[in-house]
């Protein structure tokens, strides 16, 4: 059987061969607001580290300036991350406005790489619009307790679509401290494989940071969608461009391209495959 925990300083790891051997991926709670930073952080990250286990790091989000929260959350983690990174989350709590967290998460989802949005099932209807308009790239995880008695119940399910299920928080985690813990289920809308960053295959390029490369399509002229807005925001931190981040591969970011590639000493031709995908991405 494998488990599914979400945790925090409250829950923190206490064996961690036993989460190894018995939960394919972890979930942790890195900030809240603009200021907190999860005690157990930093030990989080290089336990997962070592011992290759693949993680997610969430932000708590607190109410007001969502926007300015998914930053801190980045800025606070992204010098601590590493190779078994996969990618961060928005834990949208009652109260956000939906436009707020629509902003954050076009933040999260503009550094070009894997993101999950977190909301409860009776807030379904304030964050329709946000859950069903995300990224290809970003997954829906809901909150549905039902008795709450530490299993799940098929008589409580999560709506329809939601990739990840979190049904208890009063459940049991193998090298989890504490005597409950929250405990998620996949609903089969996503493969394990993609909160793990692995696949059957051996030819899986992830980079530095946890980003899959065979996860993003190749960019060139007249190509539109939320990867192009990924890499133009790439290309406006790493590379100083100037560009409009509007999900339009026109001639500027052609330029863009090619003018990274030649600082970087690739094959220059406007096009933004593999390699460049790589680069970009790597520390």
């Amino acid at each position: 059987m494998s488990y599914y925990p979400d945790i925090s300083h409250y829950h923190p790891v206490e064996d961690w061969s036993k989460v190894k051997a018995n939960c394919p991926f972890l979930i942790s709670k890195a900030t809240q607001g603009t200021n907190y930073t999860d005690t157990t952080l930093t030990e989080f990250i290089q336990g997962c580290e070592k011992n290759k286990i693949p993680y997610w790091l969430y932000a708590y989000l607190s109410l007001g300036n969502e926007l300015a929260q998914a930053k801190y959350l980045v800025s606070t983690c992204k010098d601590k991350v590493c190779d078994y990174f996969q990618g961060y989350i928005l834990d949208v709590e009652a109260g956000n406005t939906a436009a707020n967290v629509q902003s954050a998460l076009d933040y999260l989802e503009g550094l070009g790489g894997k993101c999950i949005i977190y909301t409860m099932y009776a807030q379904y209807s304030t964050y329709k619009a946000v859950i069903t308009g995300r990224g290809d790239n970003t997954a829906w995880w809901e909150a549905r307790y039902g008795k709450n008695d530490g299993g799940y119940s098929s008589s409580y399910p999560a709506h329809d679509g939601a990739d990840l299920h979190q049904y208890t928080s009063k459940g049991s985690c193998p090298g989890i401290s504490g005597d409950v813990c929250d405990l998620n289920r996949l609903t089969g809308t996503k493969a394990e494989s993609w909160f793990t960053g692995t696949t059957s295959s051996s030819t899986t390029t992830t980079t530095t940071g946890g980003f899959e490369v065979s996860t993003l399509s190749t960019i060139k002229k007249g190509s539109t969608g939320a990867q192009v807005k990924s890499l133009q925001s790439l290309l406006n931190g790493k590379a100083g461009a100037s560009l409009s981040v509007d999900g339009d591969c026109g001639t500027k970011t052609v330029a863009a391209i090619k003018s990274y590639q030649a600082a970087k000493g690739l094959t220059v031709d406007g096009i933004c495959g593999v390699n460049t995908w790589t680069a970009l991405l790597t520390k």
